[in-house]
C-alpha cells in the first residue's frame, strides 16, 4: 500500500526536474513517479526471488534469474517471471544510478547499472501487449541516461546529503541527519 500524498509528492519534484533536464514526457513522469513512490517502502527492492525463496539483491543476480526464468539452464520458461524480472532490473536500475549515482561511480558500476538499464527497458517493451506501456518502455530505453541523470539532479538539489556525509553510503548519512 502506498502512503496517501507520497506520489504527487515524487510527482511534483520528477515533473519539474524532468522538465529542467528536457524530460518532457508525460508517460514517463508519471511511471518514475509510481516507481519511487513503490520504491519508498524497502520491501520492494527485494520483489525477485530465487526458487528457494532468497532475495536477489544485484543487477547481476537480477540478469541470472531472468536468464533462469527464459530456461537458458534447462528450467521451464516462465514468461510472467520473466516480464517482471526485466522490469525490475528496468527500475531497480534507474533507481540506484539516479539516486545513489555517487555510491555506484566509486564502486565503478555506473555504466553497468545505465547500460542493463536501457536494455531492460527495451526487453520490457516486448512483454507488453499494451501500445502506450510499448511507447513507454521504448522512450525509457532511449531517454535511460537523461532520465538517470534528472533523476540524480533532483536528488542531489533537492535532496542533498548532509555536510560531511560520505557519498558512497547515502542512506547511512541521511539516517545521521539532524
Amino acid at each position: 500500500m502506498l502512503v496517501p500524498g507520497l506520489y504527487q509528492f515524487f510527482h511534483r519534484h520528477v515533473q519539474q526536474g524532468f522538465g529542467a533536464h528536457g524530460v518532457r514526457e508525460p508517460a514517463a513522469v508519471d511511471y518514475v513517479s509510481e516507481m519511487l513512490a513503490r520504491f519508498s517502502q524497502t520491501r520492494t527492492l527485494d520483489t525477485v526471488r530465487t526458487t528457494d525463496g532468497e532475495p536477489v539483491t544485484t543487477i547481476t543476480g537480477l540478469v541470472a534469474e531472468w536468464r533462469h526464468s527464459q530456461g537458458w539452464d534447462g528450467a521451464p520458461t516462465d514468461r510472467p517471471r520473466e516480464a517482471l524480472i526485466v522490469r525490475h532490473i528496468g527500475e531497480y536500475s534507474l533507481f540506484m544510478s539516479g539516486l545513489f549515482r555517487e555510491r555506484l561511480t566509486a564502486r565503478g558500476q555506473l555504466r553497468y547499472y545505465l547500460e542493463q538499464g536501457r536494455s531492460a527497458f527495451w526487453h520490457c517493451a516486448y512483454y507488453e501487449s499494451d501500445p502506450a506501456r510499448i511507447r513507454l518502455f521504448r522512450y525509457l530505453y532511449g531517454a535511460f541516461d537523461r532520465v538517470s541523470g534528472a533523476l540524480h539532479e533532483i536528488r542531489r538539489v533537492q535532496f542533498p546529503l548532509p555536510a560531511g556525509a560520505s557519498p558512497v553510503s547515502p542512506l547511512a548519512a541521511l539516517w545521521r541527519a539532524p
